[in-house]
């Protein structure tokens, strides 16, 4: 047990390594955590701040603080919602998702130089490990990075 976790948690900087890296790369000068709010509406559709504010793990005031960077920079919009007024929905603009989808790519293309390296047997073996990792950890009660977006 304690080898799995050790080489997981190789992966694991490696991967926070590759995220990191793609956030950097982006078109526009945004942090991790406003990369994770993009990806968060991206994922989730339009939401109020408290509700990106609890997927993100944050306060709302930062929350708040970092959609007004983001509108700033156009890559989200806010709008009253249809059916309450009161209510201030948070919006993926079309640069917004451009955004999301360029560091997606980037992180698809860091990753596959990995796989590259690696012979069909060990791809093929850790895809069945991964697969088994996610589904062993979607069966957990809820843990505060289980709704993390990246």
């Amino acid at each position: 047990m304690a080898a799995v976790i050790t080489e997981l948690l190789d992966v694991s900087r490696a991967l926070v390594g590759i995220a990191v890296y793609s956030v950097n790369a982006a078109p526009v000068d945004i942090s991790v955590t406003q990369y994770r709010l993009l990806a968060v509406v991206a994922s989730a559709g339009p939401r109020t701040i408290g509700e990106v504010a609890t997927l993100l793990g944050v306060a709302q005031s930062n929350a708040s603080r970092h959609c007004d960077r983001l509108e700033r920079l156009e890559l989200l919009r806010r709008t009253r919602s249809p059916e309450d007024g009161r209510v201030v929905l948070v919006h993926l603009t079309d640069s917004g998702r451009q955004v999301v989808d360029f560091v997606t790519t980037v992180r698809e293309r860091e990753i596959g130089k990995v796989v590259e390296q690696m012979s069909v047997r060990d791809s093929q073996a850790a895809l069945a490990a991964v697969r088994a990792f996610n589904s062993a950890a979607a069966g957990l009660e809820a843990h505060p990075w289980l709704t993390a977006v990246w």
